[in-house]
């Protein structure tokens, strides 16, 4: 991975902790969500609009750009979905351990991206940290709990869920050659505050006025925050392999972990700290790796 791409998914991983730290003081995660959707999708609206057509857009490019529209669309209901049948900490692992599982190798079979052994061992590290950090093993049958909610509908969604993180990764990635990070991401952010709005206003339409009164900031900080995050993911992906930047995506659950700490008065824990310590140490694997 090069310095500019790490620093890049450094600055990324901030921004999303940042607005997954403003989702979790929200009531109604859904509506939250899907409002703050809305301002992402306005943010750069007319950036991207200038860069469209002092670019030129062609049918394919248009194709490319709607294909991504409706994968993060489709994500975001789907994440909405596993959080409401599910526990974060059963649906989070799963989700997340089986999108970082399938795009390197995806990378490789769709791609031609070379994943050195190296960088296998960094993502390894980071899948486990992941993993350890949403669990509380008392006992030996504990370190399972997330992968036995894979009998339950909330296991079933998680899995679907991580499939389309790993399919929107992987096309975008491609998507790059015909469209430029501003309006790929446009794409994505469009199609991503349509849908989870629409289910929003459609599950709890009062939900939505109730966070606009009370967390009406908060939307608006967690939006720009939505639309910084994954266009910096973007720009990164333009100078390294997506194998290795989605994987180093996963170090914003440690800076997650710490704004809980420190702001909501969470317990850490000396099993998160090992856990927060593998993820890290995969990012900087994933750094050196060739």
């Amino acid at each position: 991975m090069t310095a500019v791409a790490l620093v890049l998914v450094l600055a990324s991983a901030v921004c999303h902790a940042s607005w997954n730290f403003l989702l979790k003081r929200s009531e109604h995660k859904l509506a939250f969500l899907g409002s703050a959707g809305i301002i992402g999708a306005l943010t750069l609206l007319a950036p991207a609009i200038v860069v469209a057509a002092v670019d030129g857009i062609g049918a394919t490019a248009i194709a490319f750009g709607l294909v991504t529209a409706s994968l993060h669309g489709v994500y975001g209901l789907s994440l909405a979905r596993g959080y409401r049948l599910g526990d974060l900490s059963s649906v989070y692992p799963v989700s997340r351990g089986v999108g970082l599982t399938l795009i390197p190798i995806g990378a490789a079979v769709f791609l031609d991206e070379h994943i050195s052994t190296v960088a296998v061992v960094g993502i390894v590290m980071i899948a486990t940290g992941v993993y350890a950090l949403h669990i509380q093993p008392h006992a030996i049958r504990d370190i399972a709990a997330p992968l036995r909610v894979l009998t339950q509908p909330a296991g079933r969604t998680a899995l679907v869920t991580g499939v389309l993180i790993a399919s929107y990764s992987l096309w975008d990635k491609n998507a790059l050659v015909e469209l430029s990070p501003v309006v790929l991401n446009q794409f994505a952010m469009t199609g991503h505050a349509l849908i989870t709005t629409t289910a929003a206003a459609r599950i709890n339409p009062g939900g939505v006025r109730w966070e606009w009164r009370s967390h009406g900031w908060s939307i608006v900080a967690a939006g720009v925050l939505i639309q910084l995050a994954y266009l910096l993911v973007l720009l990164a992906l333009q100078t390294s392999r997506v194998g290795y930047i989605a994987p180093s995506r996963e170090v914003g659950i440690v800076f997650g972990a710490a704004l809980g700490v420190l702001l909501l008065g969470e317990g850490f824990g000396l099993w998160r700290v090992w856990a927060s310590l593998a993820i890290v140490a995969g990012v900087i694997v994933l750094a050196v790796a060739p």
